[in-house]
């Protein structure tokens, strides 16, 4: 039973799943949470991403529910999906149960209706295939197919089946990400089959390592040599989904550290090569950074991996992926932080000339250039951009200068820039000082 582990759930959430088993009941199909917020009532650990499985159309049945608790929904007709949101901030994912296959390693997998013993099946690893009854009749009843709470308690990482790993490449990255935030480990059945997944095509595949567990049901056979293309099936964004939240983690060195030792760094890019010494003190700098340095943690921990890349190979790494500009901008921005941070140590800079260098980058690069920072002096310089100069104006415009005389151009914006660094330097400080300030640089 797991009445007990659902009373250990937030008060406002737990009302929810109620309101939801009460509507299912209604309306005669069964509802179920599933997968990581299941393993994480087991464990104790907070976990707001809630999703719920429903043997019968999950649509119709999110429409009735946002109606009669008054979430917004919205729906994704193509996927069979809906997504529930609350005003306290829950967002709830709503899906019909399904099976799936693969037509070669490494696709898409094609969805069919199915029960929920098959929608569990399809899923990474037997700690994420569990369920939890919402009905009245099997309220808080744990389904549990697999073997997922025994291997949640001994701290294990299993996939289902022998080609969990073929099927979907970027399970590797998934296991490691597991393995390390949650600090299990890595069984030896699977293990087996993950470094089996890595060899290289051509050579001796063998017996996986360790134990074999039951059976799994029955999922065909994929034609020779099928296997050994599987990565390359798997398009570069898939792995860059999982490597992003494997940098977003609070200690993401643990994680590389383990996918290096294992041979599975190469899977994102071959030339991230690195011993991680400088993600690991900018990782710690960032547990103790003060909260108004507002940063995204993953791409602060990608520019402190690929900061050491020639240009060459950074350019083609970040044509791989799917970055915004502004991303591509500000990891570029990273690789030249050695030299940015000489000029802001420069013993007598003013705090116009640090605003100077620090103006052109974006926040995440200036929130890293904090971080990498080590002579107090700088760190001192980059707060002081951080907190106070980056979002100061002037209060005089083109116009004032107009009136002043100046013809419009390139004069203008020089003679604003200036009366901007006097204002942060505190020589100039109201709007008369400042006209009176841009009327003597016009006369020169």
């Amino acid at each position: 039973m797991m009445k007990n582990y659902l009373s250990r759930v937030d008060k406002r959430i737990f009302k929810v799943i109620r309101d939801i088993g009460r509507a299912a009941d209604r309306q005669g199909l069964r509802a179920y949470i599933v997968g990581g917020i299941v393993r994480d009532i087991i464990l104790g650990r907070k976990n707001l991403d809630i999703d719920i499985v429903t043997e019968g159309p999950a649509i119709p049945f999110a429409q009735s529910v946002a109606k009669a608790t008054g979430a917004k929904v919205t729906v994704y007709p193509q996927f069979g999906t809906a997504t529930l949101h609350w005003p306290f901030g829950l967002r709830l994912d709503l899906v019909a149960a399904r099976q799936e296959s693969y037509p070669h390693p490494g696709a898409l997998p094609q969805v069919r209706p199915g029960t929920l013993k098959d929608d569990l099946f399809r899923r990474d690893f037997t700690i994420n295939a569990m369920a939890v009854c919402l009905n009245h009749d099997r309220w808080g009843q744990l389904v549990d197919e697999f073997g997922g709470l025994q291997d949640a308690r001994e701290k294990k990482i299993r996939v289902l089946h022998e080609r969990s790993f073929s099927d979907d490449p970027t399970r590797i990255l998934r296991s490691v990400r597991f393995e390390q935030r949650l600090r299990f480990h890595i069984e030896p059945w699977t293990l087996g089959l993950l470094k089996q997944a890595l060899r290289p095509a051509g050579s001796s595949r063998g017996e996986p390592l360790g134990l074999r567990p039951k059976a799994p049901p029955p999922r065909g056979t994929y034609g020779c040599g099928e296997e050994e293309k599987a990565f390359d099936n798997v398009k570069p964004p898939r792995y860059f989904t999982e490597f992003k939240k494997m940098l977003a983690e609070e200690q993401p060195q643990r994680h590389l550290t383990r996918l290096k030792a294992l041979g599975a760094l190469r899977i994102v890019d071959a030339a991230l090569k690195t011993d991680f010494r400088l993600l690991k003190r900018i990782q710690q700098r960032l547990s103790q950074a003060p909260e108004d340095i507002a940063c995204n943690r993953w791409i602060i921990s990608l520019m402190a991996i690929t900061e050491t890349m020639s240009g060459v190979k950074l350019r083609s790494f970040l044509r791989k992926f799917p970055f915004r500009k502004e991303e591509s901008e500000s990891i570029l921005q990273a690789a030249r932080s050695e030299h940015v941070l000489r000029r802001l140590s420069a013993p007598e800079l003013s705090r116009s000339q640090a605003y100077g260098i620090l103006k052109p980058f974006h926040q995440d690069t200036v929130a890293y250039l904090r971080l990498r920072a080590s002579p107090k002096k700088v760190v001192q310089r980059v707060d002081q951009y951080f907190r106070h100069d980056a979002g100061t104006r002037t209060d005089i415009d083109g116009e004032d200068l107009k009136r002043l005389g100046v013809s419009p151009g390139k004069k203008i914006g020089t003679i604003l820039q200036k009366v901007l660094f006097m204002k942060i330097d505190g020589r100039v400080k109201n709007r008369k000082q400042q006209l009176a300030a841009a009327a003597a640089l016009a006369a020169k």
